[in-house]
């Protein structure tokens, strides 16, 4: 399977795309590598934000994946960060991210959710 996006794919490309990174995240070992996979779903995120026309296909989506992953991410690589503890945690909230994504992207209604709950509750942005 082709794992790049490419706006042309539409929702379902996006979708399968996503599908390929978080199994990625969970196929990737523990440390760096599942931190580089992590890089990646963001960077796919951001890719499909910046080629989706404005009122295309699962407006918010991108935008909550890209928030979801910076915020994983900086899990490990903000500043204050990075001692083995905080990288072991940030693993494995990491992977729970993946797990939750395959298990909820099915419908809109499942995606929105996960999005809400994740950007908020998870990464702690304030609800606007």
């Amino acid at each position: 399977m082709d794992d790049e996006w490419h706006p042309e794919s539409g929702p379902q490309g996006f979708l399968a795309a996503t599908t390929y990174q978080a199994r990625s995240v969970l196929d990737a070992d523990d440390g760096w590598p599942t931190y580089e996979a992590g890089l990646e779903f963001q960077g796919l995120a951001m890719n499909a934000m910046a080629t989706t026309p404005k009122g295309e296909f699962l407006p918010d989506t991108p935008t909550a994946l890209n928030l979801i992953w910076g915020a994983l991410t900086d899990e490990m690589d903000a500043p204050g960060r990075g001692s083995p503890e905080q990288d072991a945690a940030a693993v494995r909230h990491m992977k729970q991210a993946a797990t939750e994504w395959l298990e909820k992207m099915g419908t809109p209604e499942d995606r929105s959710a996960f999005c809400d709950r994740w950007v908020h509750d998870e990464c702690g942005y304030e609800r606007g």
